[in-house]
């Protein structure tokens, strides 16, 4: 027993006090204090400078037809067009033909009023007024809701209701003390309408009150945002000169489509027994062409709304991403890349 003894505290003096631990036992720690230690466990999120995968091919070339269809048909149109159209009294129907003929006499229609000078003078001002007044309200805008967005919050949420109700009221009363008004809309319909509006009223209400603790988070995100677009200023003259190019872009579209209805010819309807008139009619390709037309304008808005939400987006991620003391550079072209 003693012997024993003897022999453990031999053995226990003989073993090294500090004894290097087991590979396993450093093993475990270690793998317990890897994911604090491990920078890349957290996701890292910085602006992307690289440019985007194009993946809407299909698409691409579906728009690309729209449009080489719509700028094509558009060109036939115009060397294509009647010039007889809106001229119904020259013609008049030919028993022998049974068909109408143009007579001898023509009346040419003038069109004063897209010459008025006076007409073109007013719409040149009001272009020129609305382009320099419209640069400084953006400003004051701007920096109105950058250092008092508070209380530009909640002053405009009355106006929410405020306006509603108002013009609901308005119209009412106006409806109902005109006599065209009121006897084309019947008591009944007018009070029905009414109510439907004060419907709509309590509804904005009730989203207003039971989103009533995002309004904090609201003024938040429009404090930033007017920061964000006071340090990118060259969205001002980018932005708008997106919607001018879209303008410049409809101007042709428009023009094709008014040469669309001169495409036609003049038939004869019977009226009256063996009596007809002649009336124009358009050729049957004029339908489908206004409805291609108007696919692709509408296809080219949604377009332009992308690429004005690339920009700011990429823009506002740019600024935000970047140093403090420094701006980025060439921003709008890496975001439209």
């Amino acid at each position: 027993m003693a012997a024993d003894d003897g022999d453990a505290a031999i053995s226990s003096s003989s073993s090294p006090l500090l004894s290097k631990p087991s590979t396993s036992a450093l093993d475990s720690p270690r793998r317990s204090s890897d994911p604090e230690s491990d920078p890349t466990q957290f996701l890292q999120i910085s602006y992307n400078f690289g440019p985007r995968p194009f993946k809407d091919v299909a698409f691409l070339l579906l728009f690309d037809l729209f449009v080489f269809s719509t700028f094509g048909f558009g060109v036939f149109s115009v060397f294509h067009r009647n010039t007889d159209y809106g001229d119904s009294s020259s013609f008049s129907y030919d028993l022998a033909s049974t068909s109408c003929v143009k007579a001898s006499t023509f009346t040419s229609v003038s069109n004063s009023y897209w010459s008025d000078p006076v007409f073109e003078k007013d719409l040149i001002w009001t272009l020129v007024v609305t382009l320099i007044l419209s640069a400084p309200f953006c400003f004051v805008v701007l920096l109105l809701l950058k250092h008092y967005t508070k209380q530009i919050v909640y002053a405009c949420l009355p106006l929410f209701v405020l306006f509603p109700v108002f013009f609901n009221v308005y119209w009412f009363v106006a409806c109902t003390l005109s006599s065209s008004c009121s006897d084309a809309l019947p008591l009944a319909y007018r009070v029905l309408v009414l109510v439907f509006i004060f419907l709509i009223v309590g509804v904005i209400v009730w989203i207003i009150v039971a989103n009533w603790y995002r309004i904090e988070l609201t003024i938040q995100i429009i404090g930033v945002a007017s920061d964000a677009l006071s340090k990118n200023l060259k969205l001002f003259v980018v932005l708008p000169l997106l919607i001018l190019g879209l303008v410049v872009y409809y101007a042709p579209v428009v023009v094709f489509l008014v040469f669309a209805r001169f495409n036609g010819e003049f038939v004869p309807r019977e009226v009256d027994g063996d009596e007809y008139v002649c009336e124009w009619k358009e050729d049957s390709w004029v339908p489908a062409y206004y409805a291609l037309a108007i696919i692709t304008m509408i296809w080219s808005l949604a377009v332009m709304v992308e690429m004005q939400v690339y920009v700011i987006s990429g823009a506002i991620a740019q600024w935000y991403f970047s140093k403090e003391d420094s701006m980025p550079k060439k921003c709008i072209r890496s975001s439209l890349r």
